[in-house]
């Protein structure tokens, strides 16, 4: 039995290698125009690209495991049946579920391998690829920014967004710039245009606005708003480098970007805040409820720390981190921040050093021969009315309890994208094992259909399956159903067709068998027409 296992492996394990080298290479083909246009005509050198192309193959191989499967049970199952070997296997007592078992163990052995690259290798790779994607456009800023796009400005804080952009000349029409680099202050700026352009040095992006207003606001001061009008005004991005710097402490990642057990960490979290904020919610809705009534107002609960959840996984997570640190490269004493004279001697005068990164904003000032800025009679202050309401934001005016009601919103929707995310980890390298149930079910039933029975039912199935796979990850999301049973339920559906498929070969093993599976189409149209 272990000679016919080792002969029906040997016949799948060729083409299965053959289809994880054609699909990656189709799949690779198809990602490379969007690769290209962001990293093409930068002045990169030719090893950024290569490390793009490379970043991209781990989510690809993902994909292509399960797909390279299918195939090569299509393939190895029907040149064995075409040579009648099955045929001979089954006269010697062998049934046709002892002839798939060398398939499924392989399956198995191929679904630990898929889930091993879903979880570990490809939130890390979309990690450093999007590391890659900020640091290229770090590199040319004024060839990145897009028109009628929140384009970000790290590591300055800045976002800015205009109507058109001019990418030849830079100039810009309808600016708008959000200064989010502190968290004390909020500055807005306004411009009718303007143009930008590097600086001398290559380090530094220089904004030249004309014809607006900025709009200052400090959080220790709620009841104040500045306004400065100005003609020109000269805006200084400091830091944006024209040179390569990829960083590996970015701490806000997506869904996409976390492994199995961090995706359970963050699933716990969000529970938490789920039911944090549903209590608050229902909390201030009832105390602005009683206020509208004239009732006395009850206590407002007390605002409950998060706790420390205990890590996810156990064993699996000291491998994860064994691997992590295998894969990352360790820092450097050059990545420590040296801090500079100045910094020091404004640390001994008591006042902070200015944050990296942070962008210069030079004050309008009078016009003179030296400089042409013309500044508009001085900047206003205007007070804002405090909230009068009980349950309104002090900020804004804005009800507490729609802010809650807001939040709460946005923690289920990050809820349901971590256990959607977290299942499909699963769910992919599953689907293995149906793939090889079906495909033998069609090698047998269609013998003689060779490659076309290869392509064309390998491209079908999976297509099926993927379809059903991304309509579950998009009605899951939605929140209108249960994550795992939208991400399972394709699963379980092929698998039991293809239970039924396998069990309907072994029942017809050595009966009259079909010439193929195109003969079988058009011999049922056939009947059909007659």
């Amino acid at each position: 039995m272990r000679l016919i296992s080792r002969h029906i492996l040997r016949a799948l394990s060729a083409p299965f290698f053959w289809g994880v080298a054609a699909l990656t290479g189709l799949l690779l083909l198809n990602s490379l125009p969007p690769l290209i246009d962001r990293f093409g005509g930068k002045g990169l050198p030719a090893k950024i690209m290569v490390e793009g192309v490379f970043l991209l193959l781990p989510a690809l191989l993902a994909l292509t495991l399960p797909m390279a499967v299918l195939v090569s049970t299509l393939y190895g199952y029907s040149q064995l049946a075409a040579a009648l070997e099955m045929v001979a296997m089954y006269a010697n007592g062998i049934s046709v579920w002892r002839m798939a078992r060398p398939a499924l163990v392989g399956a198995a052995a191929i679904a630990v391998i898929n889930f091993f690259v879903f979880d570990q290798l490809v939130p890390r790779s979309n990690v450093r690829f999007s590391d890659l994607q900020t640091a290229v456009m770090n590199k040319t800023p004024t060839l990145a920014l897009q028109q009628q796009v929140l384009n970000v400005l790290p590591p300055s804080g800045y976002v800015l967004r205009a109507a058109s952009i001019d990418q030849v000349t830079g100039a810009m029409r309808s600016i708008t710039i959000f200064d989010l680099g502190t968290n004390d202050t909020r500055r807005l700026i306004v411009a009718d245009s303007g143009s930008m352009a590097e600086s001398a040095n290559g380090r530094d992006l220089i904004l030249l606005l004309h014809s607006g207003e900025i709009y200052e606001f400090k959080r220790n001061e709620p009841g104040q708003l500045q306004q400065t009008n100005f003609v020109h005004n000269r805006v200084v991005v400091a830091n944006v480098q024209n040179e390569l710097h990829l960083s590996n402490s970015r701490t806000d990642r997506g869904e996409r970007e976390k492994s199995s057990c961090e995706l359970l960490d963050g699933i716990a979290d969000q529970k938490w805040s789920v039911a944090t904020l549903t209590r608050e919610s229902e909390s201030y809705t009832r105390r602005d409820l009683r206020a509208m009534t004239g009732l006395p107002p009850v206590l407002t609960p007390p605002v409950q720390n998060k706790p420390a959840f205990p890590p996810h996984c156990g064993a699996y997570r000291r491998f994860e981190g064994w691997f992590q640190r295998l894969m990352l490269p360790k820092q450097l004493g050059a990545q420590v921040p040296a801090t500079s004279p100045r910094a020091q001697a404004g640390a001994q005068r008591g006042t902070p050093p200015p944050a990296p990164g942070r962008a210069v904003v030079q004050a309008p000032v009078s016009p003179g021969p030296q400089n042409p800025t013309v500044v508009q009679p001085g900047a206003r202050q205007f007070l804002v009315a405090p909230a009068t309401a009980q349950g309104n934001d002090l900020m804004t005016g804005f009800p507490v309890v729609n802010y809650t009601d807001l939040r709460l919103n946005d923690a289920k929707e990050t809820m349901r994208k971590y256990q959607v995310e977290y299942h499909q980890k699963f769910a992919i390298p599953l689907s293995s094992f149906c793939f090889v149930l079906i495909g033998m079910a069609l090698a047998l039933k269609y013998p003689a259909s060779g490659i076309g029975l290869v392509i064309g039912g390998s491209l079908v199935i999976f297509l099926g399956f993927y379809i059903m796979l991304q309509g579950g990850k998009g009605v899951a999301a939605a929140g209108h159903l249960d994550p795992a049973v939208a991400l399972y339920a394709p699963l379980a559906l092929f698998t039991v067709a293809g239970l039924l498929a396998v069990n309907a070969a072994n029942r017809e093993m050595g009966t009259a068998r079909s010439a193929g599976l195109f003969a079988a189409i058009a011999d049922f149209f056939r009947r059909t027409r007659d």
